[in-house]
């Protein structure tokens, strides 16, 4: 899966256009936070309770090893 690369246009100013779309609502756009340059889920999303966290330290931890241990095996 190819990762997208958003195209932001700033002017300096508080205002930013971009084509980053929200990853709960495809057709809606992402918010883009200039002041630490993070993409947040959509408005309407916000509105509906969605947010962006950061994970504790185990979980990343855990999906590391279940990643790192599912490569290269057949589920059956």
């Amino acid at each position: 899966m190819k990762r997208h690369k958003p195209t932001i246009i700033t002017d300096g100013g508080p205002w930013a256009m971009h084509d980053m779309p929200c990853p709960i609502h495809r057709e809606e756009p992402a918010v883009l936070n200039l002041g630490d340059g993070i993409f947040h889920p959509s408005w309407k999303a916000q509105r509906e309770g969605w947010m962006l966290i950061k994970p504790p330290r185990w979980i990343k931890w855990l999906l590391k090893k279940c990643l790192k241990n599912s490569i290269g095996k057949r589920i059956n």
